[in-house]
């Protein structure tokens, strides 16, 4: 056994290295490594016309006379006025400008379009007003395509003389109106929306109007401007595409997830029979250098567990996966302007708040923004970090959840856990550090960290966005492996996770230490999950909050001492450590406990 530890020993830092160089190198070329790819242009779509509003059957308001509809792929533009579709004008939005589309085109789409486009109908005369005079009326429509809705630079903008009024919808948040090419700037028009009616708003200063709900944006609206002279009246209506929930286009955005859980599954199964091969062959090769047992089903001392701070924890994991994914579309556009340093993908467009994730990985991205929005960015996530600190990591991180729920099923299961010890959370160490380097400068070697990121294989596809999957497709199904052999696996290495860490001194939460009442029994560092060992260590400091700890409340939950280890939100204490909580909590847990220091003392003896 001591002549395999030293082969080992010689040999699992260079490994180490060498994955942290791959991992470098890879990331370079992450755009050539495509895990799943959707088609990113209009391609596969068709657009038909002369399409009457009977035969649309969505459209009731008769103040929209010219929009269009989507029906799965097929985008049909429809009218209410007196003039048939067939008569109106297509462009498209190209690689070339703006481009007039043929009969051709339509049917077959080019890969050319940039998914938006607009329709026009000649201008009609006639007293709108009721005043008694003619006005001329200028009809238009536009719409904006899915793959145009993500994280863009500058949103797609027409700007043609073709039409005087245009709107513009950017990242899914901001609805603003431009006239002749300028904003429209403290005007009064008229706002009609499918959803709720008709209004009058007036723009602010930077054309935007403000307060409008996305729900309201996604149903289809339209507004209506009256110029100064009062001879000339422009209209365009908007319909964005919108990812209809559990239909068949978002069960097609599922798909590569559905495959990378299918491909985690298949890895996990040759993990397992890897083990068993290698145990069978050798005994000891099975348990060399562990110096920490296994979070298996005896070591976690799982049992009856009654309503309390683990099970709040969880409700909250699970309200946060789904608000965080599914807020914006479910409630509109509430808070999107605030930003946590959590992942809130920018690819989904319909969450409920912003992300720092995508700027901290952009910092490029910086230099584009004002100083006003530089200022808001910098003070949210002061004000996350401060307020919230690693909270976010062990409450509200939907990846954090898929971690737990690998690491639960294993549970369930009764497979044994992969040995933790603290030469592997040394080895994991470098690879953290390799992953902060490429969270913070990717972008300045012509990187680009979301292509790594397995996070994107997530949020998106759960909103119903459908996105190309490149390295970071590969890399999620390693998370789900090794998150469930070893929980919280990702959390080990996360960049974004770590600098958060990196305020703690400045966190509100807290995990607090009575060093009297600690008996030094590891039961803490056992229920670690970031294998943070000066938990149970320390024997003079009361404040035991490290960078690494996701405040998850395990070693708080696992002590079996009154008030040895607590956690609170300044300075208020909220959660203790309480030794009948730990007894009542497990069925015949005193049995379970003996059986659990027998195995640690077994180890022990293997390991000397």
């Amino acid at each position: 056994m001591k002549k395999i530890y030293q082969n080992i020993k010689k040999t699992v830092t260079p490994a180490v290295i060498l994955v942290c160089v791959v991992l470098m190198l890879l990331s370079l070329f992450a755009y050539n490594l495509v895990f799943y790819q959707f088609s990113t242009d209009a391609t596969g779509y068709t657009m038909v016309t002369a399409v009457s509003s009977e035969e649309a059957g969505e459209q009731t308001d008769t103040s929209s006379k010219l929009y269009f509809s989507y029906d799965n792929n097929q985008i049909s533009l429809n009218t209410m006025s007196n003039q048939d579709a067939s008569a109106a004008t297509l462009y498209a939005l190209s690689v070339n400008g703006v481009t007039e589309m043929t009969a051709d085109n339509m049917a077959v789409m080019s890969p050319d379009y940039l998914g938006s486009f607009i329709a026009t109908l000649p201008q009609q005369t006639a007293d709108l007003d009721g005043d008694g005079s003619s006005e001329t009326l200028y009809l238009a429509a536009k719409t904006d395509m899915e793959f145009t809705q993500g994280y863009r630079p500058t949103p797609p903008i027409f700007d043609h003389e073709l039409f005087p009024l245009e709107i513009i919808f950017t990242d899914r948040t901001t609805l603003s109106v431009l006239f002749e090419g300028e904003p429209l700037a403290d005007q009064t028009v008229t706002l009609t929306s499918q959803r709720s009616g008709t209004s009058q708003v007036t723009t602010n200063s930077a054309g935007i109007i403000e307060g409008v709900s996305l729900l309201d944006i996604r149903s289809g609206i339209a507004v209506t401007y009256a110029a100064d002279d009062g001879d000339n009246v422009y209209q365009m209506s908007y319909q964005v595409e919108d990812n209809t929930l559990f239909s068949s286009r978002y069960l097609a955005a599922m798909t590569p997830f559905m495959i990378i859980v299918l491909l985690s599954a298949v890895g996990i199964i040759l993990c397992l029979w890897l083990r068993r091969r290698i145990v069978k062959k050798d005994p000891v090769m099975g348990r060399f250098a562990n110096e920490r047992t296994s979070l298996g089903p005896v070591g976690t001392m799982k049992g009856q567990r009654k309503f309390g701070f683990m099970t709040l924890r969880w409700l909250t994991m699970i309200i946060s996966f789904f608000t965080l994914i599914y807020g914006g579309k479910l409630l509109g556009q509430w808070v999107n302007a605030i930003e946590i340093p959590i992942f809130a993908c920018p690819i989904n467009q319909d969450q409920l708040i912003a992300s720092s994730c995508y700027t901290l990985a952009h910092l490029n991205t910086l230099v584009n923004l004002r100083w006003s929005e530089i200022g808001i960015f910098l003070a949210s996530l002061l004000i996350s970090i401060v307020v919230l600190g690693r909270f976010i990591c062990g409450f509200l991180c939907p990846l954090g959840l898929v971690q737990d729920l690998t690491h639960e099923t294993r549970q369930g299961l009764k497979i044994e856990g992969l040995p933790l010890s603290e030469k592997l959370y040394r080895q994991l160490k470098p690879i953290k550090w390799t992953m902060l380097l490429l969270f913070l400068g990717l972008s300045f070697v012509g990187g680009n960290f979301c292509d790594i990121c397995p996070a994107i294989t997530l949020s998106p596809a759960f909103a119903g966005f459908k996105v190309s999957l490149f390295l970071g497709g590969f890399f999620m199904i390693v998370v789900i492996i090794g998150g469930f052999f070893k929980r919280r696996f990702f959390c080990n290495i996360c960049p974004l996770g770590y600098l958060i860490g990196l305020g703690h001194k400045f966190s509100l939460f807290r995990i607090k230490k009575d060093c009297q009442a600690c008996t030094e029994c590891g039961a803490c560092y056992e229920a670690c999950p970031m294998g943070i060992k000066t938990i149970y260590t320390e024997r003079e400091k009361t404040d035991v909050t490290t960078a690494d700890c996701i405040m998850c409340g395990e070693c708080i939950d696992k002590c079996p001492e009154n008030k040895a280890l607590s956690m609170s939100f300044s300075g208020l204490k909220f959660y203790r450590a309480s030794r009948k909580t730990f007894m009542s909590g497990h069925k015949n847990s005193e049995k379970k406990l003996k059986r659990f220091i027998r195995k640690r003392e077994k180890n022990e003896s293997d390991q000397k």
